[in-house]
């Protein structure tokens, strides 16, 4: 379930109302996990406590924030390699591509 809602998330702009949602949302997750209705009146901390977890969605959209401004960052440096601006005459060889591709 978390890779389908994080798509996408590195180029999320996200507010802290939306934030406040996303937390609501993982709420839920777990207690729809746990069979735990709304009307049972359980409180979110002892929701966590049962499954054993912490609140981790916000935590998990900030680490892949954080990854892919070091891949746009990285790519920006190959991109930015200045040559000399001259052009040998003929056609080109082919050779191996000097950048190195994120695995």
């Amino acid at each position: 379930m978390e890779c389908i809602l994080l798509y996408g998330c590195e180029s999320w702009v996200i507010k802290r109302a939306e934030e406040k949602y996303l937390e609501s949302f993982e709420m839920w997750l777990w207690r729809r996990m746990e069979g735990i209705k709304w009307t049972d009146k359980v409180r979110n901390e002892e929701v966590l406590r049962r499954v054993g977890e912490q609140r981790s969605l916000l935590k998990a959209i900030r680490k892949r924030k954080r990854n892919w401004l070091g891949h746009i960052m990285y790519f920006a440096e190959i991109v930015s390699e200045e040559s000399d601006g001259r052009k040998n005459r003929g056609k080109e060889r082919k050779r191996k591509k000097k950048a190195r591709y994120i695995e």
